[in-house]
């Protein structure tokens, strides 16, 4: 009996023939991508492409079964490359690459067109969004997924016809005030981000943290008092981080930190009105004896691995003392001017713990322990395996209908998981894209341009793209990120030919805008090629732009009034017609 015997039973032979024949993509080789390069590879895919930058990591053990304690220090990619070899029973082609996805001389747009369909494997919002946008310029399909505890999603996105993964927002990262973390914690959260983000930046890190100005600070606060002291506080640590040389520098760390800063603390009175005040640590009179003790005996080094154990207030400290001093030993081997923190660094990792406990007893807060306040400080939401399966078997099975003939996007669905009663596993029909979407809104696709083209003028490509998508009256050209180079009242660049705008290059993306609000905007992602057989442009179809109640009211004849702008240094016939809730027109 042949091996694929059964493959062809379930998915039929002509589709079964379709998946052996493709070229995939896996961006990601963590709890997700292990997972899915073994179920991948066990569906008969031809060809598979690994993506990922990341290296082996203790901590990754526990969930990505493709990698042992042997691996660490290893290339993802590589390593689950070599680790699927044994069941390869279907001679897939396995090719790995290490790097980041969105290096554009690693992976230029010419190597993203082989692929047949792209799988996110991610836990990066950036590399995400990225993708995404490679797929929609490539018009490529795209199997998102996600896990987060015991939830998981998947999300096929078929190009203009499906939801992509920018149309509906995504959670941003919560956020603290200053006051609250540098005056007033009341959480433990408090204490770790103060700890991670403000003591140890400032004392170890290549750049101490972002000034904060009085003006920001004025906005949180109306206590002056208050303002000068988180102000003065960053000018003492700044002095304090001059003494990381000194021997004594752990016991001057404790001491100001911990006593000194707190009672210049309790002197703001007002701070302390409806709250309860903190209580310097008293590390002279009740700690240091002990502590001296603790150091002397080599044996309480186990004390630094104790992940769930909760310290106590003598062993935070003698934790504080033996980070800081491992910390202060790398900064003065001269193999490390500055030392940024890292979640998986045992040094960095106990430093902020320790520190954080600390300044929870100080202020009332109940301590946690080095395996929560890792989780805390690294973002992270604990990973299990056993939902990472899951979401893996359901990317895969997903993707299978793309190579029936008979598919169609709108019969796509995306995939949820859950504990919740009723609520194992749910499935909905994809939806359409958002019309408002900051990506699949617009309209993307590739310039390709020869040498011949790259010596038209600005003025010829805008007539092109006027003449060929059917804009109607002006359109503004933006570079990039936000660099406007043409628009009716700006043509500065307009006879410059496309080679000597600066920035207009390989790799770049530009946005034709349509001031007359009819059609969506277009994005086009500059490629250099040697043939284009004439055409440079590609052959898509713009959609109406859609408008919001709010927008047809405002536009309506019978409400809008009008304003001529008449530019000093152009003919009086050269108007334009402005919206009289503009407040200012900019070039920059």
């Amino acid at each position: 009996m042949a091996k694929d015997t059964y493959l062809r039973k379930i998915l039929g032979t002509e589709r079964f023939n379709r998946i052996k024949a493709s070229k995939v993509l896996m961006v990601g080789a963590g709890g997700i991508g292990c997972e899915l390069l073994k179920d991948l590879l066990l569906t008969g895919f031809g060809e598979i492409h690994i993506v990922d930058l990341d290296t082996i990591t203790l901590s990754n053990l526990n969930r990505q079964f493709l990698f042992r304690q042997k691996d660490i220090d290893k290339s993802k990619s590589f390593t689950v490359a070599q680790a699927v070899q044994s069941f390869n029973f279907y001679d897939c082609k396995l090719v790995p690459h290490h790097g980041n996805v969105m290096d554009t001389d690693l992976f230029p747009l010419s190597w993203w067109t082989q692929f047949d369909y792209i799988y996110n494997a991610l836990d990066n919002l950036g590399a995400r969004r990225y993708v995404n946008k490679m797929a929609l310029f490539l018009r490529k399909p795209l199997m998102e997924s996600g896990t987060t505890g015991f939830d998981g999603q998947t999300q096929p996105i078929y190009p203009y016809s499906t939801e992509c993964f920018d149309c509906q927002p995504k959670a941003t990262p919560q956020t603290f005030p200053v006051c609250t973390i540098r005056s007033t914690p009341s959480l433990p959260v408090h204490c770790i981000v103060w700890a991670k983000e403000f003591l140890f930046t400032q004392l170890f890190d290549e750049t101490s943290e972002k000034e904060v100005s009085q003006a920001e600070l004025s906005k949180e606060t109306d206590d002056q008092e208050e303002i000068d002291r988180i102000i003065s506080q960053a000018n003492e640590l700044s002095s304090l981080k001059k003494m990381v040389f000194d021997d004594d520098f752990p016991i001057k760390l404790i001491v100001r930190i911990y006593k000194d800063d707190i009672e210049k603390s309790l002197k703001l009175e007002t701070l302390w009105k409806n709250r309860t005040p903190p209580v310097p640590l008293e590390f002279e009179d009740l700690y240091a004896d002990d502590l001296d003790k603790l150091l002397q005996d080599a044996g309480n080094l186990d004390l630094l691995s104790q992940d769930t154990k909760t310290w106590t207030t003598l062993e935070n400290l003698y934790v504080l003392y033996k980070a800081t001093e491992a910390l202060q030993a790398r900064i003065r081997s001269g193999k490390q001017s500055a030392i940024s923190f890292d979640k998986d660094d045992e040094d960095t990792l106990n430093f902020v713990a320790a520190a954080a406990n600390l300044r929870s007893e100080v202020f009332h807060i109940p301590l946690k322990s080095k395996f929560d306040i890792k989780q805390i400080a690294g973002n992270i939401i604990p990973a299990i395996a056993t939902t990472n399966a899951i979401i893996s078997g359901f990317s895969d099975l997903g993707s299978l209908s793309y190579f029936d003939k008979t598919f169609t996007a709108e019969s796509a669905k995306s995939v949820f998981i859950s504990i919740k009663p009723n609520k194992r596993v749910t499935s909905a029909l994809v939806e359409k894209p958002n019309p408002k979407c900051a990506s699949s809104g617009i309209s993307k696709g590739i310039l390709r341009l020869t040498k011949k083209d790259l010596a038209m003028t600005l003025r010829d490509l805008v007539e092109k793209v006027t003449s060929k998508y059917g804009f109607s009256g002006d359109i503004s050209v933006i570079l990039g990120e936000g660099k406007l180079i043409y628009d009716f009242d700006f043509d500065d660049n307009a006879d410059k030919q496309l080679n000597e705008i600066a920035g207009l290059k390989q790799g770049e993306v530009l946005l034709f805008q349509d001031e007359e609000e009819e059609l969506e905007n277009l994005e086009l992602y500059i490629q250099e090629v040697e043939k284009n057989d004439g055409h440079p442009l590609p052959n898509l179809h713009l959609r109406a732009k859609v408008k919001t109640e709010k927008e047809l009211d405002n536009n309506s004849e019978d409400e809008m009034d009008t304003v001529t702008i008449v530019l000093d240094d152009e003919p009086p016939s050269k108007k334009r017609k402005m919206d009289v809730t503009a407040e200012e027109l900019t070039i920059d």
